[in-house]
């Protein structure tokens, strides 16, 4: 799992919840509410955190095409370029 800090607002609603269980705990270790960072001064981070999967032998910052749309616009980029290469070649003499 990555871990990436993101305006994430799947949950907003849970996470909006006034008497929800996280929100008391933080508000009890002195969070100020929303749009406040965590820490002494407010420092730290004020968006939500959300776990990414990633595929198990990928390495920090690879990417994955689960769909295969990245692989087939290359592919059909370099076949077109044949294809006008081609024609540009043999529709000259005939």
């Amino acid at each position: 799992m990555t871990i990436v800090a993101t305006q994430d607002t799947r949950n907003s609603e849970w996470a909006n919840a006034p008497n929800s269980y996280g929100r008391k705990m933080l508000e009890k270790m002195g969070w100020k509410g929303d749009g406040a960072g965590l820490g002494k001064n407010q420092q730290g981070t004020s968006t939500h955190l959300r776990a990414v999967r990633r595929a198990d032998s990928l390495g920090i910052g690879a990417e994955t095409d689960a769909f295969g749309d990245k692989g087939w616009q290359e592919s059909s980029r370099g076949y077109q370029s044949v294809l006008a290469s081609l024609q540009q070649e043999y529709s000259n003499g005939n």
